[in-house]
């Protein structure tokens, strides 16, 4: 019964940031007409193909009362009746949802406001240089495994931004995870941390500090950190840590 009560109050907390992000997006909805795009209210319809931000603001918006649907029926059922609980249903389920007007916008315009300002922030890097054999993704980022190169790609072709080797301040010290990553539908950061290193002398005391560090600093395993080990490469795997753990509405 507890996990029950904390998915629900998961739920609620959930509901009142999508209630308050409603609130800032325009009324009405977008509606298409052969090639070109409308915004409907009151109505009345006005083009608005051009109008890009608009767009974007009316795609979000949909996507978020859908989900705003979903949770107030979860909420509902679980309130009343917790055998009857209806999983809430992944972004990629509830965009595959909706009319060809939204389900057709590029998968961005379905993200979290903040993801564009947190990819053009600022951020310190690892100073230690690159050595040895390296690898680049399609997106131009090098990196110093090709494990990494894996789940760079991976996160890449699922558009899911991150930063390589950005630092990290855990209970004073300075870290470099692997992977700082931004979920795109919510907003959360998640670390991680990739130990492709057990068959060296050291790495495995170095990894245990690491690990350790991020407990103290109030990490959570498989929330808002993720590790994986050269057992974990291959592609269904990642592929489940991505939808399943990084992609949570």
């Amino acid at each position: 019964m507890k996990s029950i009560m904390i998915v629900l109050e998961y739920y609620k907390s959930l509901l009142i940031v999508i209630c308050a992000e409603l609130r800032s997006l325009p009324v009405g909805r977008l509606v298409r007409r052969g090639k070109h795009y409308c915004h409907a209210t009151n109505g009345k319809e006005v083009g608005i193909t051009t109008d890009k931000k608009l767009i974007i603001k009316l795609t979000r918006k949909k996507y978020l009362l859908k989900l705003k649907k979903k949770l107030e029926n979860n909420i509902s059922i679980l309130s009343y009746c917790i055998n009857k609980l209806d999983p809430i249903a992944t972004p990629n389920e509830i965009i595959r949802s909706l009319s060809s007007a939204y389900r057709g916008q590029p998968r961005s315009y379905f993200f979290h406001p903040s993801t564009s300002g947190w990819l053009a922030e600022r951020y310190q890097k690892n100073p230690f240089p690159l050595e040895g054999q390296t690898y680049t993704t399609e997106k131009g980022v090098t990196v110093r495994s090709k494990s990494e190169y894996i789940i760079a790609t991976l996160l890449e072709r699922y558009n899911i931004p991150y930063r390589y080797d950005a630092a990290v301040r855990l209970c004073g010290q300075i870290k470099y995870p692997d992977f700082i990553i931004l979920n795109p539908f919510n907003g959360k950061v998640i670390i991680w941390e990739h130990f492709g290193g057990l068959d060296y002398s050291g790495y495995e005391d170095k990894m245990n500090i690491k690990m350790t560090l991020y407990k103290k600093a109030g990490y959570i395993p498989f929330e808002t950190l993720i590790y994986t080990f050269e057992c974990d490469i291959e592609t269904q795997v990642l592929k489940d840590i991505v939808e399943d753990i990084i992609m949570k509405p």
